[in-house]
C-alpha cells in the first residue's frame, strides 16, 4: 500500500520539470529517524582515521543518555560506545581509527529519557536494518593549502615566521614524514608540526636576500607528496608593524516552496556564522584575536537552546618566546594524562634556553557559548596544573619532562569523554623523559605516572591511588621508519582529565615502514590485553592485530593498493558460568585507479571473515563488497561520476545471504561561463535477503539550480541563488509498504568577507 497522495500545493509539473531537465539526485534521511539529527558522520570515512559521530535529539522530553552501537561491515556483533553529553539534547562520541576498517561501518542509536523510556535509531529493528557508512582506504598524497612567507613575497622582518600548511583530505599527514629545510638545511627538528601545520621561527635574523624553502611529507598510508620548493625574498626595510581585523560572514536562508504532505521540515529556516580573525604585531610583541558565533531561526519554536550563541574564541598575547592564551585553548599533555587538553580557561608559556614551562587553569568539562565566558570561575569545575620541559642534554640528546594536574569535576554532565552520574576529583603526576640518542634514527621515549582518583565524592571511599607506565623507540631514515611500544595501566589508574580512560590494561605494539622508489610498504602489529591484573570477576581478554598495506603509486600508472589485517579475541581465567571467547577476523582487498586529463575509473575488491570458534556461538560470516567508480569530464563545463556496488554477506548462524546492489550518478553542467551551474545525484539501494525475511528497494535524489549573483553583479563573496528539489521512495517488498517524500526550497547562501582595518 502507498503512504498517502501529495499534498495540493505540493506541484506535480514543476517537480517532474526539475527532474527532467537536472536527471539528478541525492539521499534523504528516513522517515524512521525524525526524532534525532545526524550531523556526523556524513559520506565516504576512510581507513586509519577516526569517525566523530554527533546526533541532537528532537520530541524526546528529558535525553538522558545516549549510546552508539557500532559493528565493521561482515562482523555478526555489535560493539558499544557511550556518548558524551554536550548540551540537553546534543551527543557526541569518536570511534578509535583502529575499528575503522574497509568496506564499511554498520551502527544505530540507542537513546534513554529520564523517564525510562528507549528510543532506537533506525525506529525499526535497528540490528537487522542499521544505518551504514562506507570506507575506502587513502589513495591521493597530501598538499600544501598555504604558505606564508607566499611564492615569490618580498617581506620586511628578517625573523618572520614560516608557517606552511597543509592537508589530506582522506585522512591525515603523518608527522614524522614532515621535512622541512631553508637553504637546504634542514630544520625539521626546530619546526612545530602537527597534521595541518608545521610553524618555524628562526632563531636568529635571516640575512637579506633571497631564501629558498623546501617541504615533503606522507600521509598515514604512504602517500608522498614529492619535494616542494619555493622562494621569498627579504628586504631591508624598518621594523615590521601589522595590524588587521577580518569578518567571514556565512549564512543560509532556506524557503521551502512545495512539499509532500508527509513531509515535516519548517517552512523557512534561517542559519549565519560570523568569523573574526584579528591581529596586531610591532616588534617581538603580537596579539590576536579569534572567535566564531552562530544564529540560527526557523518556523515555529525553532532549534533547541540558544539561537545567538558563541561557538568559540581564543585571544593570544606574545613577546617573544613568551605567550599567554584565553578562551578556548588547547594544553600539550603526555600520553598517559591525555595527549592534548582542549578547553575553556587559560595558559601561561614561558620559554628560556633549553626550559619550557606552561600553567594553565581550565574548565573540567567542554562548554560553548556566553554563559560559561570565563569558563574557569567555578572551583568545584575546574583543572589546575603545571608543567615543566627541560633540556638536560644539548640537541635533544636528553630532555625531561614534570606534569602535574589536580581537578574537580562536581557536575559531570557535558564532560568532555562521557556522561557521568557522580561527581569525581583527582591529581596526576607524570615524568616522562625522550632521548634522540642518533638525531632521527633512534629515538627512545619513556613516562610513568601516578595518579589518585575519586571515582565518586558523594561516597566515603575518597582516592584510590595506582601508576601506569610506558615505553617507546623508534627511528627514522630517508626511505624507512620504525617503531615499538610497550604501555601498562594499571587497575586504578585514572586520569582527571579523562575519566572514561581504560584502565587494567597492558599494550604491545610494533610498527614497520619501507619506501623503495615509487612502492610503499607497512607492517603493524598490536597486542592488547585486557584485565591484565586478572580481576577473579571479569575473564582476561586478549585481541591480537596485524596488518599489512603496500601502496604503488608511479607517474603516468594505475596507483595500485592491497592491504590485509588478521585480528584474534581471546578470553582466559574465566570466572564461573562465563562463555569463553574466541573468534578470528580476516580482511583482505585491493584495487587501482587510473586518472587521465578527463576521466578516472577505481575498481576495488574486499573479502572479510568472521570465525567464530567459541563453543557456545556459531556467528561465522563471510562477506565480499565490490565497487568500482569513476569521472568522466567530457568538456570543462560538464563532468559525470558514476559509481555501483555489490556487497554479499553469508551468516552461518541463520544460513542468510544477503545481497546488496547500489548505484549513485552524479552530475555537474556549467552554463553562461560558470554563472549558472546544474547538479544533482541519482541513487537506487535494493537490499533482499534470500530466505524472503527482507527486501528494499530505495530511490533518492536531488536536483539543484544555481546562479552566482556575485559573477553577475561582480561582488566580493560568495551568493548563490538557489532552487533545490528533493524526492524519495522507499519500497518494502515484504509489507508492500511505499513511503515517498519531497520537497522544494528556495535557497539563499552567502559568504562576504568584511576588513576591518
Amino acid at each position: 500500500m502507498e503512504s498517502g497522495r501529495t499534498h495540493t500545493h505540493f506541484g506535480l509539473f514543476p517537480f517532474s520539470l526539475l527532474f527532467l531537465i537536472f536527471f539528478c539526485a541525492y539521499p534523504l534521511a528516513s522517515l524512521a529517524a525524525e526524532q534525532i539529527t545526524v550531523f556526523s558522520p556524513k559520506g565516504t570515512q576512510f581507513a586509519g582515521a577516526p569517525i566523530f559521530f554527533h546526533i541532537q535529539t528532537k520530541n524526546i522530553v528529558l535525553p538522558q543518555s545516549a549510546t552508539l552501537y557500532y559493528r565493521a561491515k561482515g562482523i555478526t556483533v555489535f560493539r558499544r560506545l557511550s556518548m558524551k553529553k554536550e548540551t540537553e539534547v546534543d551527543f557526541r562520541v569518536l570511534l578509535d581509527a583502529r575499528k575503522v576498517i574497509p568496506p564499511g561501518i554498520e551502527y544505530f542509536f540507542v537513546l534513554k529519557d529520564k523517564m525510562g523510556h528507549i528510543f532506537t535509531f533506525p525506529k525499526f529493528d535497528p540490528k537487522k536494518k542499521p544505518y551504514s557508512l562506507k570506507v575506502e582506504l587513502d589513495k591521493r598524497p597530501p598538499h600544501l593549502v598555504k604558505t606564508v612567507p607566499a611564492r615569490r613575497a618580498t617581506i620586511s622582518e628578517a625573523r618572520h615566521a614560516i608557517t606552511i600548511s597543509f592537508e589530506d583530505k582522506e585522512t591525515k599527514v603523518d608527522t614524522k614524514t614532515v621535512r622541512i629545510s631553508i637553504d637546504g638545511t634542514d630544520i625539521t627538528q626546530l619546526a612545530e608540526i602537527t597534521e595541518t601545520e608545521a610553524k618555524y621561527t628562526p632563531v636568529a635574523p635571516l640575512d637579506y636576500g633571497k631564501h629558498t624553502i623546501s617541504v615533503e611529507m606522507q600521509d598515514i598510508c604512504g602517500n608522498r607528496l614529492r619535494p616542494q620548493t619555493w622562494d621569498f625574498t627579504i628586504r631591508r626595510s624598518a621594523r615590521l608593524q601589522k595590524a588587521s581585523a577580518d569578518i567571514q560572514w556565512d549564512g543560509e536562508f532556506r524557503h521551502l516552496a512545495a512539499h509532500h504532505e508527509d513531509n515535516k521540515d519548517p517552512s523557512w529556516r534561517l542559519q549565519s556564522s560570523a568569523t573574526l580573525k584579528s591581529a596586531l604585531e610591532s616588534g617581538p610583541f603580537k596579539t590576536s584575536l579569534d572567535g566564531n558565533v552562530w544564529y540560527t531561526e526557523e518556523q515555529g519554536p525553532g532549534p533547541e537552546g540558544d539561537r545567538f550563541n558563541l561557538n568559540n574564541y581564543l585571544y593570544k598575547a606574545g613577546y617573544g618566546k613568551q605567550s599567554f592564551e584565553f578562551g578556548d585553548v588547547t594544553v600539550q599533555g603526555t600520553e598517559l594524562i591525555s595527549q592534548s587538553i582542549a578547553r575553556r580557561g587559560g595558559v601561561l608559556k614561558m620559554e628560556a634556553g633549553g626550559t619550557k614551562a606552561q600553567a594553565f587553569a581550565l574548565r573540567s568539562n567542554a562548554v560553548t557559548g556566553f554563559e560559561h565566558l570565563i569558563g574557569i570561575n567555578q572551583s568545584d569545575q575546574r583543572l589546575v596544573g603545571v608543567s615543566l620541559s627541560q633540556d638536560m642534554l644539548k640537541d635533544k640528546v636528553l630532555v625531561a619532562k614534570g606534569t602535574y594536574i589536580t581537578g574537580k569535576n562536581h557536575s559531570p554532565d557535558n564532560y568532555n569523554s562521557s556522561t557521568l552520574e557522580a561527581g569525581t576529583e583527582g591529581d596526576i603526576y607524570s615524568l616522562g623523559l625522550s632521548s634522540e640518542i642518533i638525531k632521527e634514527k633512534l629515538k627512545v621515549d619513556g613516562e610513568y605516572s601516578v595518579s589518585k582518583y575519586d571515582s565518586d565524592v558523594s561516597d566515603n571511599i575518597g582516592k584510590t591511588t595506582d601508576k601506569a607506565w610506558l615505553a617507546k623507540v623508534s627511528g627514522k631514515g630517508t626511505r624507512y621508519d620504525w617503531e615499538a611500544k610497550y604501555k601498562y595501566l594499571g587497575p586504578e589508574f585514572q586520569s582527571i582529565v579523562n575519566a572514561t580512560g581504560a584502565t587494567n590494561r597492558v599494550e604491545y605494539q610494533a610498527a614497520f615502514g619501507l619506501r623503495v622508489s615509487s612502492s610503499n610498504f607497512r607492517l603493524t602489529a598490536l597486542r592488547v590485553v585486557d584485565n591484565a591484573d586478572e580481576d577473579p570477576l571479569m575473564p582476561v581478554i586478549t585481541n591480537t592485530t596485524g596488518t599489512f598495506t603496500y601502496n604503488l603509486s608511479k607517474p603516468k600508472w594505475p596507483s595500485f593498493f592491497f592491504n590485509y589485517s588478521l585480528n584474534r579475541q581471546d578470553s582466559s581465567d574465566e570466572p564461573q558460568n562465563y562463555s569463553p571467547i574466541k573468534n578470528q577476523t580476516q580482511t583482505m582487498g585491493g584495487g587501482l585507479s587510473l586518472s587521465r586529463n578527463r576521466w578516472s575509473i577505481a575498481p576495488t575488491y574486499t573479502f572479510t571473515t568472521f570465525d567464530d570458534k567459541s563453543a557456545a556461538t556459531n556467528n561465522d560470516s563471510r562477506t565480499h563488497v565490490a565497487t568500482i567508480s569513476g569521472s568522466f569530464r567530457p568538456i570543462d563545463t560538464v563532468s559525470i561520476n558514476p559509481s555501483i556496488s555489490y556487497t554479499n554477506l553469508h551468516a552461518e548462524a541463520t544460513d542468510v545471504t544477503t545481497k546488496t546492489y547500489q548505484g549513485a550518478l552524479g552530475a555537474v553542467v556549467s552554463l553562461h561561463n560558470r554563472t549558472v551551474d546544474v547538479n544533482g545525484t541519482l541513487s537506487y539501494l535494493d537490499n533482499k535477503a534470500d530466505d524472503g525475511s527482507s527486501h528494499t528497494t530505495t530511490f533518492n535524489g536531488i536536483a539543484q539550480l544555481n546562479w552566482h549573483l556575485e559573477k553577475i553583479f561582480s561582488t566580493k563573496g560568495r551568493q548563490t541563488l538557489s532552487l533545490r528539489a528533493q524526492y524519495s521512495r522507499t519500497e518494502d517488498h515484504v509489507t508492500h509498504k511505499i513511503t515517498r517524500d519531497g520537497t522544494i526550497y528556495c535557497v539563499l547562501s552567502f559568504g562576504i568577507p568584511i576588513k576591518l582595518f
